[in-house]
């Protein structure tokens, strides 16, 4: 007879987009306002177009006023005939705006717990995740990288100030 011995509440490592746990957190719904497959579950976005009605990738006019949140895995686009999932334009998303979630990290990022998180805005890794360049946001790292993600913790990205580095 098999039994269960642990138990967790926490999405498991590999799952950008993902929720890191089950603390409080808002997640707003927005329109993509970017090629399709542009955008990435777990890559951080800023105001689109129409602010405060879709998102789009950063770019390096971007200011940390504009940044609205991390592209949420909810589960609900398919993967194609390729085994590819596609984040298409014109598509409604679910975005973090504060709370715990698996972000994806531009290719040389190493972040360490309690590390300042910085949304990269240009280049290959724009909307990704580093400890350095970009724009410093409201939020820590509370994982190391894992697969090319991280956990971050985002705080209420209306409040200007980005959180204090350190444990």
């Amino acid at each position: 007879m098999s039994i269960w011995t642990e138990y967790n509440n926490r999405t498991p490592a590999g799952v950008a987009g993902g929720l890191y746990d089950l603390t409080d957190h808002a997640v707003d719904s927005f329109r993509i306002d970017a090629a399709d497959g542009k955008v990435k579950f777990g890559m951080g976005v800023v105001a689109g177009t129409t602010p405060g009605t879709d998102v789009t990738i950063p770019t390096a006019d971007s200011t940390m006023d504009k940044f609205m949140g991390v592209v949420m895995n909810g589960g609900s686009n398919e993967m194609d005939m390729n085994g590819v999932i596609v984040v298409r334009n014109s598509s409604t998303q679910s975005i973090m705006r504060h709370g715990r979630v698996w972000a994806r990290l531009a290719a040389e990022a190493e972040p360490a717990y309690g590390d300042q998180v910085h949304l990269i805005t240009s280049g290959d890794d724009a909307g990704c995740f580093g400890t350095t360049g970009g724009i410093a946001i409201n939020a820590r790292f509370i994982t190391t990288a894992q697969n090319g993600i991280a956990a971050i913790e985002l705080y209420n990205q209306l409040n200007a100030a980005p959180a204090a580095s350190g444990n």
